[in-house]
């Protein structure tokens, strides 16, 4: 079992655990170890075969779930990056139709692709589920966020420790880690954001605060 929550640092105390998951209370994150046999060049062949893109229109419209709830504050000449865009970006075709450049970043596939040094949009879509350390990846998110920016994530919300031996999104072995609506509400309250939309399944949107949070 592991010593410490991987977001929220907790130590194991009081984890649930059912051989293969583990939960932490004070967070809600749902976690598991990554597989041996998904990491490094293995990981990346798996996100190969992911059929992702701007061709195609389903995946289109699905990411569009984590940009319709802010269509109102996307201004021409805003600075977007897609933080684990994967193979296939698509969110900065989409945002060409609101005139705003997006760069594209992913450690396998866009390893260079932060060019700015604070961005007033950041889109982390169906990616927050591949973290092996989510406390590292969120703070290297937020550090690259303006004031008053948004941050749009998507991943599909666990229904709690019972639920996830069966659950579909657990099938994928690269997905290690597993959040809630509760668990936005808690980097939300430590990490100086405050939650602006969630449709509490999949998409929640948070504003950076101008001060720390106490």
């Amino acid at each position: 079992m592991n010593k410490n929550c991987p977001l929220c640092l907790a130590d194991n105390q009081n984890f649930a655990y059912n051989g293969v998951f583990t939960h932490c209370p004070n967070c809600d994150l749902v976690f598991r170890n990554p597989s041996p046999t998904f990491l490094g060049v293995n990981e990346k062949k798996h996100y190969q075969k992911h059929v992702n893109g701007p061709q195609y229109p389903g995946y289109v419209s699905f990411l569009k779930r984590a940009i319709n709830p802010i269509s109102e504050y996307l201004k021409p000449n805003l600075q977007a990056l897609d933080f684990g865009c994967g193979p296939g970006p698509a969110i900065d075709f989409i945002l060409q139709d609101h005139d705003i450049s997006c760069d594209n970043y992913d450690p396998f596939f866009f390893p260079d692709g932060i060019k700015s040094k604070a961005y007033d949009l950041i889109f982390a879509t169906e990616c927050l589920e591949h973290f092996h350390n989510p406390a590292k990846d969120l703070e290297n998110i937020l550090n690259l966020l303006k004031p008053h920016g948004k941050l749009s994530v998507m991943t599909d919300f666990h229904a709690g420790l019972e639920a996830i031996p069966t659950w579909y999104y657990t099938k994928d072995l690269t997905h290690v880690s597993f959040f809630s609506h509760n668990t936005m509400q808690w980097i939300a309250k430590n990490h100086g954001l405050e939650i602006q939309y969630s449709d509490n399944t999949r998409v929640c949107v948070f504003e950076k605060k101008t001060t720390p949070c106490s």
